[in-house]
């Protein structure tokens, strides 16, 4: 008798934003953002997502102490309460992998950072070093 294993799903996202210690699903069952603006729709659905769980499991434990649930035992409601959590936990890898991506494609323009760039070309020019140009483009 042969076991049959389930097809390998390829990983849709690109090697350098996968976080190795986050399940493999994540990166074949979900797209990777196009772009900056759409990695932070993302995430900004997923942190609602989040907040609604919280307000559900929330909700839920008031509806128990107050006897007007829709569980019939304390049981059926710890079972409901794991499969919430659950949720959350997905969510949550999901968060950390569009933050990690918009990490490394976010570039850095605060004023202090454009300020210490700007007095580094300026040394640049001065000194004009053999490494010139090696040197500006690790700037940018």
């Amino acid at each position: 008798m042969t076991t049959l294993t389930p097809p390998v799903k390829p990983i849709i996202w690109d090697s350098k934003y996968i976080i190795e210690n986050l399940p493999n699903w994540i990166y074949t069952d979900s797209p990777q953002p196009k772009d900056i603006a759409d990695c932070k729709a993302r995430i900004s659905s997923i942190e609602y997502t989040l907040m609604d769980i919280d307000l559900q499991i929330e909700i839920r434990e008031l509806e128990l102490k107050t006897g007007s649930s829709r569980h019939t035992s304390n049981f059926e409601y710890e079972k409901w309460k794991a499969q919430a959590l659950r949720a959350k936990q997905t969510h949550l890898y999901m968060l950390n992998a569009y933050k990690y991506w918009l990490i490394l494609n976010k570039r850095d323009i605060s004023p202090v950072n454009l300020n210490e760039k700007l007095n580094k070309v300026i040394t640049l020019l001065i000194e004009d070093p053999d490494t010139f140009v090696f040197d500006l483009e690790k700037l940018l």
